[in-house]
């Protein structure tokens, strides 16, 4: 089981972040700013780098740009009123943010997320699933996201004392979650062709066996296509070979495993399937151009 660094914690200590003990924290991009630019594991070189998280995120983006990319797909920022919604475990890297980037930001660890469900009877219409877009935009419900990214705000620091602001915090994240139970929905899109199809099946396919499979023929076989034929539809599509997207992935985790775990460079390469360190070690240097050591240190 891959161990995160603890980043719950490290965020809880920051002035301007308020909180619920480990649970739930929210806070504006703009109050950590100082603390991004002076402070690893924030620091601007760094928030470029993948990195992986074991918590939810929701962001409120209000003002500015910035590129985001999540497991390999890539989301210009180009203008604000957009949520983002990242998962645990997703691969995450910050890239290209302007001065004046900010945003309203809801941290939930998973035992928070799991009281939700508990509380709603698991019955959560809400975006915590992969299949749905990471980055929506919201224009209209803009100024009601930011009404309720506020009032958690509000609650956590003017009624630190109430006894039952766990609970006001629950029923204002269910208001957030049903309120874009639409958005959601009209953000979902379909393929638009076979090509299309066949591509989206083979990327979720990747995702899901990359640790274990780097064989092209494996997912060819599960797609009942052949590797040829697989090859070229995904290259017209995205430009990239089927071959070249699972290396990506294989490398993109292997880079967020580094700088964002304890974990040797004998585990990561256990973890990703590798007959030996000494063979990933030159898989993952003929790619990135350095050593995992070295990428760890100073990459």
């Amino acid at each position: 089981m891959i161990q995160y660094y603890e980043w719950l914690p490290q965020l809880e200590s920051i002035e301007g972040v308020s909180s619920i003990s480990n649970e739930l924290l929210a806070f504006s991009f703009s109050d950590i700013k100082s603390y991004v630019q002076r402070v690893n594991p924030f620091h601007n070189e760094s928030i470029g780098k993948p990195h992986k998280f074991d918590f939810f995120l929701l962001v409120n983006h209000r003002v500015g740009s910035a590129t985001l990319e999540i497991d390999m797909e890539k989301y210009e920022l180009s203008k604000p009123s957009n949520m983002i919604r990242l998962l645990p475990g997703q691969i995450v890297a910050f890239n290209n943010i302007s001065p004046d980037f900010d945003g309203d930001v809801i941290v939930m660890s998973k035992s928070f997320v799991e009281s939700l469900l508990v509380y709603i009877n698991g019955g959560i219409p809400f975006s915590f699933d992969k299949k749905l877009n990471a980055v929506v935009n919201i224009d209209e419900q803009e100024k009601m996201a930011s009404i309720f990214f506020k009032a958690i705000h509000h609650i956590l620091t003017e009624n630190a004392d109430n006894p039952y602001k766990a609970k006001i915090v629950q029923h204002v994240m269910m208001a957030i979650i049903y309120s874009s139970e639409k958005i959601s929905k009209n953000e979902v899109e379909k393929p638009r062709t076979n090509a299309d199809i066949l591509t989206k099946e083979f990327l979720a396919l990747v995702k899901e066996h990359f640790r274990e499979e780097r064989q092209l023929k494996f997912y060819a076989d599960k797609m009942c296509i052949t590797p040829r034929y697989l090859s070229r539809v995904v290259k017209e599509c995205t430009q990239f070979s089927a071959a070249d997207w699972i290396e990506r992935l294989v490398v993109l985790e292997a880079r967020a495993l580094l700088k964002s775990t304890n974990m040797t460079v004998q585990q990561i390469s256990d973890e990703l399937n590798f007959p030996s360190q000494t063979f990933f070690g030159k898989y993952f240097k003929r790619r990135v151009g350095l050593s995992p050591k070295e990428y760890r240190r100073i990459g």
